[in-house]
């Protein structure tokens, strides 16, 4: 049996969140309109570093890598 993925967003609403991320926008999940929590919350990120976007609502998950564009 395989494990249980987290749910995610599907591309396109993960670059979108992603781009607004990396602008400083204010951030709410595509899917749902909930609260996104951002870890870490040091705005700009240290470089090279993972930076995670979580829904509060609904559960979904996007990560990037801080400065790897």
């Amino acid at each position: 049996m395989r494990k249980p993925r987290p749910a995610t967003y599907n591309p396109v609403q993960a670059l979108h969140l992603i781009a607004n991320d990396r602008n400083g926008s204010p951030l709410s999940c595509p899917s749902c309109s909930g609260q996104i929590e951002r870890t870490p919350d040091d705005f700009p990120p240290p470089p090279r570093s993972q930076v995670t976007l979580q829904c509060r609502e609904c559960g979904r998950v996007a990560r990037y890598i801080a400065g790897a564009a």
